[in-house]
């Protein structure tokens, strides 16, 4: 669940990690058969730039990681290792960590990206970065000059890694990278902005939410939780709306919904 930082603070959220920035590229002009281009450089690019803002040079080169597009076709892993390299290259970093969940899952096409994400923050709260299992040694097409392609789970630790930059690659369409930064790092950001007493607050909260997440998960393992499902409670049905020329009506609801509506083309209408 997504949280504005202030929210999260007030209720005492867990926090597993945080979404830094987001950059997104098009290919451009493309030739006639789909094939990755010059928009992934473009994403990749700023979203290190943007974790450098964070975590500094240093941790950028030495306390992150990608976690790549990886489908590993032979046009992929040429095209993406170049991409990876070439940015690794740029901000002075000489082994970059690289994974790819879907060695394990497969391509989930509109839901990779978000495997991606789930496998960062299971890294975090596990301490655990997954190896690419999937092949016994990189081929001699990929470019690894500047990048490490684990082969084998590493346990790292929860706090080894400050940030993680998620890549998703168009093959003729859009690009995606993002900077997701980890819990420790969010919890300093956020003790600077909103107080050391606000975050001890926010502390005492999150035990009694784990505590209480705990018992529920506890109740629901064993079969004794109570659900309790109300068939058909409040919900709204044509019978609750009162109609009108100028505004709608709903049964409960003290603000009419207006139906006058701007007509941007009226200088254009008689």
């Amino acid at each position: 669940m997504l949280f504005y930082d202030e929210l999260a603070v007030e209720l005492g959220a867990t926090i597993y990690g945080a979404a830094n920035d987001v950059f997104i590229n098009a290919d451009g002009f493309k030739k006639s058969i789909a094939s990755p281009g010059l928009g992934n450089y473009l994403s990749m690019a700023k979203a290190a730039a943007a974790t450098q803002n964070i975590i500094g040079s240093e941790g950028l080169k030495h306390r992150s990681y990608v976690q790549s597009h990886g489908t590993g076709t032979p046009q992929n892993r040429q095209t993406e290792s170049k991409v990876l390299n070439n940015t690794a290259k740029t901000f002075g970093i000489s082994d970059w960590p690289i994974v790819a969940v879907k060695s394990f899952l497969g391509h989930c096409l509109a839901s990779s990206a978000g495997d991606q994400i789930m496998a960062t923050l299971g890294f975090w709260n596990e301490g655990i970065l997954p190896g690419i299992l999937s092949i016994d040694e990189i081929a001699d097409d990929v470019a690894n000059s500047a990048i490490d392609f684990k082969l084998e789970h590493l346990e790292l630790g929860n706090k080894a890694m400050a940030a993680t930059i998620i890549n998703s690659k168009g093959f003729g369409g859009n690009n995606a990278s993002a900077s997701i930064l980890a819990p420790h790092i969010v919890t300093e950001m956020l003790s600077r902005r909103h107080g050391k007493k606000a975050m001890k607050v926010c502390s005492k909260r999150n035990e009694d939410l784990k505590a209480n997440a705990e018992l529920s998960e506890s109740k629901a393992m064993n079969g004794v939780n109570q659900i309790i499902y109300k068939f058909d409670n409040n919900v709204l049905a044509g019978k609750n709306l009162t109609n009108g020329e100028q505004t709608l009506t709903v049964d409960g609801i003290n603000t009419p919904v207006s139906l006058t509506v701007e007509n941007p083309y009226s200088d254009m209408c008689d």
